[in-house]
Protein backbone atom coordinates (compact mmCIF):
# COMPACT_ATOMS: atom_id res chain seq x y z
CA UNK A 1 0.00 0.00 0.00
CA UNK A 2 0.97 3.90 -0.60
CA UNK A 3 2.30 5.50 1.99
CA UNK A 4 2.18 8.69 4.17
CA UNK A 5 5.05 10.93 5.35
CA UNK A 6 4.07 10.01 8.83
CA UNK A 7 4.60 6.15 8.31
CA UNK A 8 8.10 6.74 6.91
CA UNK A 9 9.09 8.92 9.19
CA UNK A 10 8.07 6.16 11.98
CA UNK A 11 9.94 3.20 10.47
CA UNK A 12 13.56 4.87 9.33
CA UNK A 13 13.40 7.45 12.73
CA UNK A 14 13.48 10.40 10.79
CA UNK A 15 11.34 14.09 11.56
CA UNK A 16 8.16 14.08 9.57
CA UNK A 17 9.98 17.47 8.61
CA UNK A 18 13.39 15.65 7.07
CA UNK A 19 11.08 13.00 5.39
CA UNK A 20 9.25 15.61 3.48
CA UNK A 21 12.37 17.16 2.31
CA UNK A 22 13.55 13.83 0.68
CA UNK A 23 9.87 13.25 -0.47
CA UNK A 24 9.82 16.30 -2.23
CA UNK A 25 13.22 15.77 -3.74
CA UNK A 26 12.02 12.42 -5.38
CA UNK A 27 8.88 13.96 -6.58
CA UNK A 28 10.96 16.28 -7.96
CA UNK A 29 13.12 13.78 -9.76
CA UNK A 30 9.96 11.98 -10.90
CA UNK A 31 10.30 8.76 -8.86
CA UNK A 32 7.74 9.31 -6.30
CA UNK A 33 4.08 10.18 -7.27
CA UNK A 34 0.90 10.81 -5.90
CA UNK A 35 -1.16 7.53 -4.78
CA UNK A 36 -4.96 7.70 -5.89
CA UNK A 37 -5.71 5.57 -2.72
CA UNK A 38 -5.38 8.84 -0.61
CA UNK A 39 -4.72 12.21 0.16
CA UNK A 40 -1.38 12.59 1.03
CA UNK A 41 0.03 9.55 0.12
CA UNK A 42 2.72 8.78 -1.81
CA UNK A 43 4.36 5.61 -3.95
CA UNK A 44 7.21 4.74 -5.97
CA UNK A 45 6.67 5.09 -10.05
CA UNK A 46 9.00 2.30 -11.17
CA UNK A 47 9.74 -1.24 -10.28
CA UNK A 48 12.18 -1.36 -7.04
CA UNK A 49 14.50 -3.94 -9.35
CA UNK A 50 14.64 -0.90 -11.88
CA UNK A 51 15.28 2.03 -9.94
CA UNK A 52 19.20 1.82 -9.82
CA UNK A 53 21.00 3.66 -6.22
CA UNK A 54 23.66 5.46 -8.45
CA UNK A 55 20.65 7.35 -10.30
CA UNK A 56 18.53 8.03 -7.24
CA UNK A 57 21.70 10.16 -5.90
CA UNK A 58 22.41 11.75 -9.50
CA UNK A 59 18.90 12.90 -9.52
CA UNK A 60 18.11 14.22 -6.06
CA UNK A 61 21.82 15.96 -6.64
CA UNK A 62 20.19 17.72 -9.71
CA UNK A 63 17.80 19.50 -7.81
CA UNK A 64 19.55 20.15 -4.67
CA UNK A 65 23.21 21.06 -5.86
CA UNK A 66 25.93 20.96 -3.69
CA UNK A 67 28.46 23.56 -3.07
CA UNK A 68 30.93 23.94 -5.73
CA UNK A 69 34.52 22.76 -4.05
CA UNK A 70 37.55 24.80 -4.25
CA UNK A 71 41.19 24.09 -3.59
CA UNK A 72 43.80 21.42 -4.96
CA UNK A 73 42.03 18.10 -3.99
CA UNK A 74 38.75 19.62 -5.71
CA UNK A 75 38.94 17.51 -9.05
CA UNK A 76 39.91 14.06 -6.78
CA UNK A 77 37.34 14.11 -5.31
CA UNK A 78 35.03 15.26 -7.67
CA UNK A 79 36.10 11.92 -9.42
CA UNK A 80 35.99 9.93 -6.07
CA UNK A 81 32.47 10.83 -5.71
CA UNK A 82 31.54 10.45 -9.74
CA UNK A 83 33.65 6.86 -9.31
CA UNK A 84 31.17 6.12 -6.21
CA UNK A 85 27.91 7.28 -7.44
CA UNK A 86 28.89 4.36 -10.45
CA UNK A 87 29.61 1.87 -7.92
CA UNK A 88 26.22 2.64 -6.48
CA UNK A 89 24.62 1.85 -10.20
CA UNK A 90 25.09 -1.68 -9.09
CA UNK A 91 22.61 -2.02 -6.98
CA UNK A 92 18.80 -1.39 -7.38
CA UNK A 93 16.36 -0.30 -4.72
CA UNK A 94 15.28 -3.90 -4.08
CA UNK A 95 19.33 -5.14 -4.09
CA UNK A 96 19.40 -2.53 -1.06
CA UNK A 97 16.45 -4.30 0.48
CA UNK A 98 17.30 -7.56 -0.48
CA UNK A 99 21.06 -7.19 1.28
CA UNK A 100 19.76 -5.45 4.36
CA UNK A 101 17.84 -8.13 5.37
CA UNK A 102 14.52 -6.90 3.75
CA UNK A 103 12.30 -8.44 0.91
CA UNK A 104 11.22 -6.37 -2.37
CA UNK A 105 8.21 -8.53 -3.08
CA UNK A 106 5.07 -7.45 -1.30
CA UNK A 107 3.22 -4.24 -1.62
CA UNK A 108 4.08 -1.33 0.95
CA UNK A 109 7.39 -0.72 2.69
CA UNK A 110 10.39 -3.20 2.79
CA UNK A 111 12.95 -2.68 5.77
CA UNK A 112 15.91 -4.35 6.27
CA UNK A 113 19.11 -1.92 7.66
CA UNK A 114 17.88 0.32 10.74
CA UNK A 115 16.80 3.30 8.45
CA UNK A 116 16.57 1.85 5.15
CA UNK A 117 13.17 1.70 4.02
CA UNK A 118 11.93 1.20 0.55
CA UNK A 119 8.13 2.17 -0.59
CA UNK A 120 7.27 -0.47 -3.37
CA UNK A 121 4.10 0.07 -5.91
CA UNK A 122 1.46 -1.53 -4.01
Amino acid sequence: MPACVQEISGRCGLSTREVAGVLQDLHHCGLIEHATTGEGFLRLRKDPARVRIGDVIRSIEAVRPMTPKEGAFAPMFDMAHAAFVDALNDYSLSDLATLSGGEATGAGFVTGLHGVSVLVPG
